[in-house]
């Protein structure tokens, strides 16, 4: 039978089973029958645990009956989903899964583990435990887990980091590969958290220098060499042996982490030979990194490179090399004709990009000429072009003053905010009038661009007409408008006075408490007394099915921008994302939205329909974190603070570690990396389109 074609019963049989969990072991007697049916809505009722946050009693006992059932399937589920919920509270129960007798509950477990004190807690048991598993298990891919758990734990004691990190170091020449890996990993995160508290051993170093000259074409054993290298640089540990060897490597990852280790300041023994030899390097990303050091270390050397990479094959590298252009060269006057004749060539429908990053170099070795140029620009169809000239006339002095307070009536809010920015560096709190109107936008971003940049504001109405704008965003009741509505806060905090508490005490019980807890400080400050949010999240709304999502499986995600490129889901471990990203997509969601953020080495970005990081597609999602690392083409949901997810996407273009568990990763790409590669500022989302299996 279908879940959906019972839904009402099936709903009351949870809410009656979930109440009475613990007391009665009904709900591991039914997982204990082993039928795929009751297996399901087990999981279905877990979802809806955790949708929630498992707030209520009754959703974390359903979590801790879980982690009891007798089938490892829904122990895995059940743990993975305690640890999400980041309660130290509940480490002593995830704990014991750590010994579980299936090697897949065991990695889990850890893993939850992990994820249950990055907030706080004491570690000292927990590491202890971790440590004695990194030694007694047995399992190749569960002591990996392990090491790298072990790695990402928020020390605050120095010994225990010492005394992890010698544990993983030792462990770098393991003989199974997921152990390495997972060591390394480990490693890079204790060199990235801890470089101030504790900076690698001398030790560790070597090891982790050996590490990067081992040999190994397969994906876990060039992770690896990038993990170390990359452990090495945030350290400044990467000497020049180390950056030859890598820029031999056959990844190109290490490559570019070599390039990358080459911006490093102070002394690096024939650091621009290492240069030269990155910048003629085949691979795109390892040249745009190049690039990067060359503008830090390279210029006695004159602006050569910087000149010839304008003309380079890739357009990332070349609007770098523009970019690295407004900084000055020795040969100051050939390379401004150089910048204005690329600035000069722009058109109404080609590509503008190449232009207008010209021009905002432009504005920086030349104003004048950068001048010139400026009406083209302010009057062009393509917003991001007008958005630019924003940012070109904010660097060309007083003759910037009056195409800056043209743009900042521009149709479009991401142009308004960057010329109000323009406007304030040349005014000052003259030009509060046109923040004052900025403030009837219903764009976030525009909103949080303009509560900042009030601070100091003499006029007398601004607290009366921030106030009036925080009810209005407070009246719609989405989600999204969190961030606009704390920055607003934290201004009136500055700007307003006693006399507003009255109207501000009700959003000490606003349904986000971010802005709950906004309102208590402003009032405390305000009244010189302690006063506390009232308010207490209870997220509503139905769960997805599960038996819908799970069907998904398989699933083949085409995305077309003019070229296309493919995704695999992972409805298993990320199922409300999943469900949420698809039924967008199938509704046409995504359809004429752009990748409004590019940052080449890094992360493409796309879904808002504002095009930037404050509009998207409300209520919130949760976070579903894993084991999934960001490696290059998986894709994630764009946050900004837990559980902050509004449908926006991105994919990674290269490994990014650090955003391992507090990112989900609900994709991969794969096929089609070569266009994700290409993929500029403003590009179209033309539509996605799922082909189940």
């Amino acid at each position: 039978m279908s879940l959906r074609s019972n839904l009402p019963m099936r709903r009351l049989a949870v809410n009656v089973i979930a109440s009475v969990a613990l007391a009665t072991g009904l709900l591991v007697e039914l997982a204990a029958q082993g039928s795929s049916a009751d297996t399901l809505v087990f999981r279905q009722s877990i979802l809806e645990a955790e949708d929630s946050r498992a707030v209520d009693p009754a959703g974390l006992a359903m979590l801790l009956a879980g982690i009891e059932s007798p089938s490892a399937e829904i122990q895995q589920i059940a743990v993975r989903a305690l640890g999400r919920l980041e309660r130290s509270d509940l480490s002593d129960r995830i704990r014991p899964l750590v010994e579980a007798d299936l090697p897949a509950v065991r990695v889990e477990a850890v893993n939850a583990l992990g994820q249950s004190l990055q907030l706080d807690g004491d570690l000292s048991v927990h590491v202890t435990v971790l440590l004695a598993r990194l030694n007694g298990e047995t399992n190749a891919e569960v002591r990996g887990v392990v090491a790298e758990t072990l790695g990402r734990l928020p020390y605050q004691d120095v010994q225990m980091v010492r005394r992890v990190e010698l544990a993983l170091a030792r462990l770098t020449d393991a003989a199974e590969p997921s152990v390495r890996l997972g060591a390394v990993d480990g490693l890079e995160t204790v060199a990235r958290l801890q470089r101030d508290r504790a900076p690698l051993a001398v030790e560790t170093i070597v090891r982790l220098r050996a590490a990067v000259g081992t040999s190994g074409s397969n994906d876990t054993d060039a992770r690896m060499r990038r993990l170390a290298l990359a452990a090495l640089s945030v350290t400044g540990a990467a000497d020049a042996a180390t950056i030859s060897v890598a820029l031999d490597d056959s990844d190109s990852q290490v490559r570019r982490l070599a390039a990358l280790a080459l911006h490093t300041p102070g002394d690096l023994a024939g650091r621009e030979a290492l240069i030269a030899r990155a910048l003629a390097d085949e691979s795109p990303m390892v040249r745009l990194d190049a690039l990067g050091a060359y503008g830090q270390h390279g210029r006695a050397m004159g602006c050569d490179p910087l000149v010839d990479a304008v003309e380079d094959v890739n357009p990332h590298i070349a609007l770098r090399a523009l970019d690295l252009l407004s900084e000055g060269c020795p040969a100051g006057v050939a390379t401004a004709i150089l910048v204005a004749r690329i600035a000069g060539q722009l058109d109404d429908d080609g590509d503008w990009h190449r232009a207008a990053h010209a021009l905002v170099t432009l504005a920086s070795l030349d104003p004048t000429r950068a001048g010139v140029l400026l009406p083209r620009f302010i009057k062009h169809p393509v917003w991001q072009v007008r958005m630019y000239a924003a940012r070109a006339a904010a660097r060309v002095g007083d003759a910037g003053a009056v195409p800056l307070n043209t743009l900042a009536g521009d149709s479009n809010a991401n142009v308004r905010g960057a010329a109000l920015r323009g406007v304030m560096d040349l005014e000052g709190h003259a030009a509060d009038h046109l923040l004052l109107k900025a403030l009837g936008s219903d764009d976030y971003g525009l909103l949080r661009t303009v509560a900042g940049l009030l601070k100091g504001s003499p006029h007398r109405l601004v607290p009366t007409i921030l106030l009036a704008t925080l009810a209005r965003l407070t009246e719609t009741g989405r989600d999204t408008s969190r961030d606009s509505r704390v920055a607003i806060l934290t201004r009136l905090r500055e700007l307003g006075a006693r006399r507003n508490a009255g109207v501000l005490r009700s959003y000490l019980e606003d349904s986000d408490p971010r802005v709950a807890a906004a309102a208590a400080e402003v009032l405390s400050d305000w009244t010189g007394r302690p006063v506390a949010a009232r308010t207490t999240r209870l997220r509503t709304g139905v769960s997805p099915l599960l038996e819908d999502v799970i069907r998904l499986t398989g699933a083949r995600v085409r995305m077309v921008n003019g070229a296309e490129f493919e995704l695999k889901l992972y409805p298993e471990e990320a199922p409300a994302t999943v469900e949420r990203f698809s039924r967008l997509a199938r509704n046409g969601y995504y359809a004429g939205l752009t990748f409004h953020r590019v940052v080449p080495n890094f992360v493409i970005q796309g879904g808002s329909p504002g095009a930037n990081e404050f509009m998207g597609d409300g209520p919130y999602m949760r976070d579903e974190l894993g084991l999934r690392p960001h490696v290059r083409g998986a894709v994630g949901i764009s946050t900004r603070g837990r559980d902050t997810g509004d449908a926006q996407i991105f994919v990674n273009l290269v490994d990014n570690p650090r955003l391992d568990h507090n990112y989900t990763v609900f994709a991969q790409v794969t096929n089609g990396m070569d266009v994700v590669d290409t993929v500029l500022e403003g590009d179209m989302i033309e539509k996605v389109e799922i082909f189940e299996q």
